[in-house]
């Protein structure tokens, strides 16, 4: 047996129809697949106006120091009459302690969340945004004494 054999190519001829067509249907149907699984990803990914514009913007920068510095402070003592006021102690929401008496609390005027001075200047120097809530964070306008009216 040879590869002169007529029996031989037949085979050969026979193998080569019945597995030929087979692989491409497997490839094709890999090929499908990932393409599928790519749009299905990238459908999940939020819409943006201009996807190459929003990739190349750098990290949202933070306040400036004299924006940080503009926002309403106050020494945080509690009332000495209320003695429920007394035992009650406040917890940081950036650092999570808790605050001691007589510690300098800052106020994010816009939601009147309080935090402790140094935790809320380092946070508002990477982002914008009040940790708790999400809502910018705006320096005070002139409606700064009723900020802290409200609060105290």
């Amino acid at each position: 047996m040879g590869f002169n054999d007529p029996s031989l190519s037949s085979i050969i001829l026979w193998f080569a129809a019945v597995t030929s067509p087979l692989i491409i249907s497997v490839i094709f149907i890999f090929l499908c697949m990932c393409f599928l699984k790519r749009r299905r990803f990238v459908d999940a990914l939020p819409e943006t106006e201009d996807d190459d514009h929003h990739r190349r913007e750098t990290p949202c920068q933070g306040l400036s120091a004299s924006v940080i510095a503009a926002f309403p402070t106050f020494s945080y003592k509690p009332d000495n009459n209320d003695t429920e006021s007394n035992n009650q102690e406040i917890e940081c929401p950036v650092c999570l302690r808790l605050i001691p008496k007589n510690v300098v609390i800052k106020v994010l005027p816009n939601c009147k969340h309080m935090f402790d001075e140094d935790c809320i200047g380092r946070w508002l120097e990477t982002q914008v945004t009040c940790p708790v809530c999400r809502r910018m964070a705006e320096p005070m306008t002139s409606t700064g004494d009723k900020v802290l009216e409200s609060i105290v």
